[in-house]
């Protein structure tokens, strides 16, 4: 969940040794501390494995070093960085739960793209925004999809030796996580949005309608994973509390590069907005 800033300093962090993934421009540094019976060289490897399968699409996107910590409360990006530029990332899951870890790591990984890529300090990251609800439902989608995504690939190739078995695992708790949304039906889908867009709107985070929403964006981000990239031109439209989501995509697709406007038409498409 992407909230403001928390107060951290640096010497509240212990860093380890960065790894990098060159090809996805994923750059990771693990806070030692509170992750229980699992090391923080595998906590690394599952979180750029999981952030690799979203950002290998985004190859014009620049995504800055990423801190990730442990808490116990909830996982949440901060919208502000470290001192020295790092995107604080903080995650809940703790021992051997691999595909929790990297459901929640994709999650907040996707904020990442949408508040903190490119030139990050143009995008609106305060509270107020009516229409907050479909960045939420668009890293519900993240978690969702690099689950999937990580079943096929570590079932070829896992990044240690015996860790193959945690492909089918990815798989499942994808399908358990789509199990908890709302049962929509694909052709009642504009119908049963516009009943609760109202309060989408108030509350951005009903995790059940975030992820009804993720499983109707999720035909698109597969057939056409560049999508993903246009994420990251998702918070530089206007700073309106009251705008429509009409004017919002509208505004989202302008701001994007052509090649990725007809995917934001796409997306509006499936809430009945044709622009």
């Amino acid at each position: 969940m992407n909230r403001p800033h928390f107060a951290a300093t640096l010497a509240a962090f212990v860093i380890f040794t960065v790894v990098k993934v060159p090809a996805a421009s994923v750059n990771l540094t693990v806070q030692d501390g509170g992750w229980g019976q699992i090391s923080a060289r595998e906590i690394r490897a599952i979180c750029a494995a999981a952030g690799e399968e979203i950002a290998r699409h985004c190859p014009r996107t620049h995504v800055g070093p990423i801190l990730v910590h442990h808490r116990d409360d909830h996982p949440q990006t901060a919208w502000g960085r470290t001192p020295d530029g790092k995107i604080i990332v903080g995650l809940e899951a703790r021992d051997r739960q691999c595909a929790q870890l990297a459901f929640q790591f994709a999650h907040e990984f996707c904020h990442g793209l949408a508040t903190q890529s490119n030139d990050w300090q143009r995008t609106w990251r305060a509270e107020g925004k009516p229409n907050l609800w479909l960045e939420e439902s668009f890293a519900e989608a993240a978690s969702i999809f690099a689950l999937r995504a990580l079943a096929r690939t570590w079932e070829r190739s896992a990044p240690f030796r015996g860790w193959r078995s945690y492909a089918p695992e990815f798989a499942a708790y994808a399908e358990e996580r789509t199990r908890s949304a709302v049962a929509v039906a694909h052709g009642d889908f504009v119908r049963w949005f516009r009943q609760n867009e109202s309060a989408m709107r108030r509350n951005p985070v009903l995790r059940a309608n975030n992820t009804a929403v993720a499983l109707a964006l999720l035909p698109l981000l597969e057939a056409e994973p560049r999508g993903w990239e246009a994420v990251t031109f998702i918070n530089l439209g206007t700073r309106d509390r009251k705008q429509s989501l009409a004017v919002f995509i509208a505004e989202w697709r302008e701001n994007c590069p052509q090649p990725l406007r007809p995917f934001v038409s796409r997306v509006g498409e499936v809430f009945g907005i044709r622009l």
